[in-house]
């Protein structure tokens, strides 16, 4: 791999230079999840400094790979040819459909568009499995991402979706495994976590008291 002062814009975001915009969205949230200021992914490989000047460069490549006029630009600087733009007829179309642009946003405010004009709409403080799953679905996220990115094992990430309780090891293990899954899908740490650990010691209490209540 490239040192990090020669990756262009595309290396950064590990994307190809063909890379569509939801591919472009989808790699800049899966870079800023994996090199968060929390994150297990930095943790002992790069000092402070360091991390912050690659935070700036994924925000400064996603700024200019987002913006189509300053994609070609820039595609332009590299050697490469802007794609061709398509039939009026087509653009037309496209332009028709497609909302107005609008600059873009903070990390935080990206991070939670979208889905949580969703979830406030459900009006529901739960976080359940497959509040989880919806969540990560919006995201266009597969759940081999998310275990590269927190180092969780993809089977657990699966059994906290589908809520098979007693499959998951023990609370304090579960606590972390909930809050690097809602930190990957851009939720709110502090109503995921309670909730869903809520519904974990329930679960696992219920179904304690039926093994007790008919024995083998």
């Amino acid at each position: 791999m490239k040192p990090l002062g020669e990756q262009n814009h595309y290396e950064l975001l590990e994307v190809s230079s063909e890379a569509d915009a939801a591919e472009i969205e989808r790699a800049y949230r899966m870079a800023q999840a994996t090199y968060a200021s929390d994150s297990l992914a930095i943790y002992s490989v790069l000092g402070d400094e360091d991390a912050v000047t690659l935070r700036e460069r994924i925000e400064q490549a996603y700024e200019v790979l987002s913006d189509p006029e300053r994609r070609r630009a820039y595609d332009g600087s590299l050697g490469r040819e802007a794609p061709a733009p398509p039939s009026p007829g087509l653009a037309f179309e496209l332009e028709r459909e497609r909302p107005a642009r609008s600059e873009p946003k903070p990390l935080a405010s990206l991070a939670l568009a979208g889905f949580d004009e969703l979830e406030a709409e459900a009006g529901s403080s739960v976080y359940d499995g497959a509040r989880l799953r919806r969540a990560r679905m919006r995201r266009g996220l597969e759940l081999e991402q998310i275990a590269q990115v927190t180092k969780i094992n993809s089977t657990y990430l699966r059994f906290l979706e589908e809520e098979r309780f007693d499959d998951l090891p023990a609370a304090v293990y579960v606590r972390g495994f909930v809050g690097a899954y809602a930190r990957c899908c851009g939720l709110d740490l502090r109503a995921v976590v309670p909730s869903y650990m809520e519904r974990f010691e329930t679960g696992r209490i219920a179904r304690k008291r039926s093994r007790q209540g008919h024995p083998f």
